[in-house]
């Protein structure tokens, strides 16, 4: 807010002596009766102003102020004046306006700089508020001598002072000179130790030093000398959350709340330290009240964003930017937060569009540049991509969300090495940082790291989205070298079928112990969804199932699957590859093998059985690459001779079969009702031809020869330039060699199936020979 500028009367004058001594209303009352008198009297006329602003009649104030100009047009201190009495009124375009006059007329006057600075922050005009500002820095560089202003009667000359060198300090500090404002707050203090205002701006520019712990110091102190100020506790907050004291930032913000409900600030203090304490919908409560309280808070909006892509909630986020975006259309924040929105529902032209916008307005915006990476990376341009993230680091060499877009970029594109440098130097600028690490334990898995793999990949458990088993009793989770002899051990599922297939094996007792291992535990207890049931329950050491929701009556340990290698140490050389390890269900078998056998009755040479998945599910992030969307690529496999061709795919792409060639493929969808009816179809075919799906883990669970077409992104566990896989004996990987096209590994598997097909015809034609020979 501005200060008041003195008239340039003699100040014996009796009504300045009625104000020195804090006597407003007798001021007010002698100055009223001056310009009764003398009516033309401008000097008058403001000094009454004064006195009726001291009073908290601002519109009367105002009215004084331009009477006393209408007398004098160019009476400075009738115009200064006129400007801070509207900017207390939040009459802000008229005070702005003022306060021009004001400058213009003399533009070397710093406090009049000020003033114009501090109203044009407070109308959102930061870039112009910053000029004025910084003009009265470079001005007034140290404290000017005294003016003869009207001030408050409790000051003396060095009170006085100190609010010049504190005036003086802030518009360094809004010119961002954080070293010459903290000189000057310091030279504040000196000639007035208990000034609670340069006590808490020599906090804010020690903040904006990184000097955080004197910046606590500097804020404890200022909220001894304020206690009843609300924002001192709130920058403590904001000065204690940055320097990891969460718990007591939020309790800071919480006390400044309970000041001043409507502290936008706060709220955005308190919803970051309950951000970073992992209580997500708390914060996100908060940090909605700050967007409400102040809709154009950068910091509220890019907190509440981050909040929500956190939670997955891109529908929120995306509604968020967009309201911001509708208030500044030349938001840049508004911009990228739109652009993480689009990202994370897929919309990745849209994503990048928008990011590219932001780009426009401010080139050097981190945000944008990892956002456009991520989305070029999503759309298959992998050199636009590394182009983007490498500007990206030049821009932020010290940026980890870069590194860790670079890496994933890097690790996509095949060059696993460089991309666990990336992964390791995000970590190493942010410790904690969960992506950076499971990032990194896939890069491991897929090069055969097992060890260090299995070690990162476990911080999958701290990403916060989902509240699980091992989130509501941690006391209970099953910790490295914990020995579980004689106990009862849970095993959670987690993310997909083919996860819980793959790794259930761990069951087996067989696969416990050894030096430095726990023995194994008495009972284990298989959590799984109903469609899996049968063959879960099939799963060699598995004792009992919790199917779907059901709660344990006892758990005295528990694990998500996915944490067993990293808990039983397993490395290349110890996967338990042991097949099969789930059985179909009798009667489903003995159903199955009638059904074929009577189909084969009649064909004379019933040749190779070989089912077909050639699609995922496609709400999977990585259905565009590992499923087949052309069907075009399956024509190499319908020329081999001497197979009879079985979909074994279900879901929305099973209606696929009718444009594939009449006749040649048998629907069985209708049929698999769940995993136990396609476990044991599988089991009476030849082989299975599948893409990165559950049914390919399906077919090598049971011991079936499976043939995986892989993606030229794979997923980790069937690692890279292999063709057979440790996790499954009967595996063999037929992989592409350039995105998205599938021409080369088609050709290689149509060649590999024409042999074994012709290979099965010999055994099949002699077996057909011996049954009419003797009449079978």
């Amino acid at each position: 807010m501005g200060r008041f500028e003195g008239s340039g009367a003699d100040v014996r004058d009796d009504g300045q002596k009625l104000m020195l001594d804090g006597q407003w209303a007798e001021a007010a009352a002698h100055y009223n009766a001056i310009v009764t008198a003398a009516p033309d009297d401008a000097a008058a006329w403001t000094h009454l102003g004064v006195a009726l602003l001291q009073l908290g009649y601002a519109e009367a104030a105002v009215d004084a102020f331009r009477r006393a100009l209408a007398v004098r047009a160019d009476f400075m201190p009738a115009l200064a004046n006129l400007g801070v009495a509207l900017h207390r009124q939040g009459q802000l375009v008229e005070a702005i306006e003022a306060y021009c006059a004001a400058v213009a007329a003399q533009p070397d006057n710093a406090q009049l700089l000020v003033n114009l600075g501090n109203a044009l922050a407070d109308a959102g005009r930061q870039d112009e508020a910053m000029a004025a500002h910084r003009r009265a820095a470079e001005l007034q560089p140290v404290p000017p001598p005294a003016e003869k202003e009207l001030r408050p009667p409790e000051t003396d000359g060095r009170r006085d002072q100190a609010v010049e060198l504190n005036t003086v300090g802030n518009a360094h500090l809004a010119a961002g000179r954080a070293q010459a404002a903290l000189d000057a707050y310091a030279q504040a203090l000196a000639l007035w130790p208990d000034y609670a205002d340069a006590q808490g701006n020599l906090g804010n520019a020690l903040r904006g030093l990184g000097r955080l712990g004197e910046a606590v110091t500097a804020y404890r102190r200022a909220v001894e000398l304020a206690p009843d100020d609300a924002g001192h506790w709130c920058n403590l907050g904001i000065a204690l959350q940055a320097d990891g004291a969460l718990a007591e930032a939020a309790d800071m913000a919480r006390r400044a709340l309970a000041l001043r409900p409507d502290l936008a600030l706060a709220h955005t203090c308190l919803g970051v330290a309950l951000r970073d304490m992992k209580e997500l919908d708390a914060a996100i409560e908060s940090l909605r009240q700050a967007v409400a309280l102040d809709p154009g808070q950068s910091d509220a909006i890019h907190a509440l964003s981050g909040c929500l892509v956190e939670r997955q909630r891109w529908e929120e986020v995306e509604a968020l930017g967009r309201n911001a975006l509708a208030r500044d259309p030349q938001s840049i924040d508004a911009r990228v937060c739109l652009a993480v929105a689009l990202q994370g529902q897929n919309r990745l032209e849209e994503a990048l569009d928008m990011a590219r916008q932001a780009l426009v307005l401010q080139p050097d915006s981190e945000l944008a540049l990892g956002v456009m990476a991520a989305a070029l990376h999503g759309l298959d341009r992998s050199g636009e991509a590394l182009a983007a993230a490498a500007r990206g680091l030049a821009v932020a060499p010290g940026n980890a969300d870069m590194h860790n877009t670079l890496g994933i970029v890097l690790l996509d594109a095949g060059r696993v090495a460089e991309a666990q440098t990336s992964l390791r130097r995000a970590i190493a600028l942010k410790p904690n940082f969960v992506t950076a690490h499971v990032n990194l334990g896939m890069a491991c898995l897929q090069m055969g790291q097992l060890e260090e793999g299995w070690a990162e990949y476990e911080w999958r458990l701290r990403d916060g989205h989902e509240t699980r088993l091992w989130d509501v009793m941690p006391e209970r989770a099953w910790r490295p070298g914990q020995d579980l002899t004689g106990r009862t051990l849970t095993l959670h599922t987690e993310q997909g079928m083919g996860d819980l297939i793959q790794f259930s094996r761990y069951a087996d007792r067989r696969w416990w112990g050894g030096p430095g291992r726990s023995g194994p535990p008495a009972r284990i207890v298989l959590r799984t969804p109903r469609s899996l049931a049968d063959l879960a329950a099939s799963v060699p050491g598995v004792d009992a199932l919790l199917v779907g929701d059901e709660v344990p009556t006892t758990c005295d340990v528990h694990a998500p699957l996915l944490s067993l290698p990293y808990l039983l140490g397993t490395t290349l050389a110890t996967v338990p590859a042991v097949v099969p390890y789930m059985t179909p269900p009798a009667a489903a078998l003995a159903r199955w093998r009638a059904g074929f056998a009577a189909e084969d009755a009649g064909i004379r040479a019933p040749g190779l059985r070989v089912g077909l998945v050639w699609a995922g599910n496609p709400g999977h992030r990585g259905d565009r690459h590992r499923s087949i969307h052309q069907l075009a690529a399956l024509d190499p496999l319908w020329a081999v001779p001497g197979v009879r061709w079985y979909s074994l795919q279900v879901g929305p792409r099973a209606a696929d079969v009718g444009q594939m060639p009449a006749g040649r493929v048998t629907d069985l969808s209708t049929r698999l009702s769940d995993y136990g009816e396609t476990a044991a179809a599988i089991a009476n075919l030849d082989l299975v031809i599948a893409v990165d799906t559950s049914v390919a883990h399906l077919a090598g669970a049971l011991g079936k020869p499976v043939w995986l077409l892989i993606s030229n992104r794979p997923d980790w566990r069937w690692m890279r330039d292999r063709t057979d896989s440790p996790w499954y004996p009967t595996a063999r990987l037929f992989r592409q060699t350039r995105m998205n096209d599938w021409s080369g590994p088609m050709a290689a598997m149509a060649a590999a199936l024409a042999e074994l097909a012709a290979r099965h015809s010999v055994p099949a034609a002699q077996e057909v020979a011996f049954r009419r020979l003797f009449g079978l």
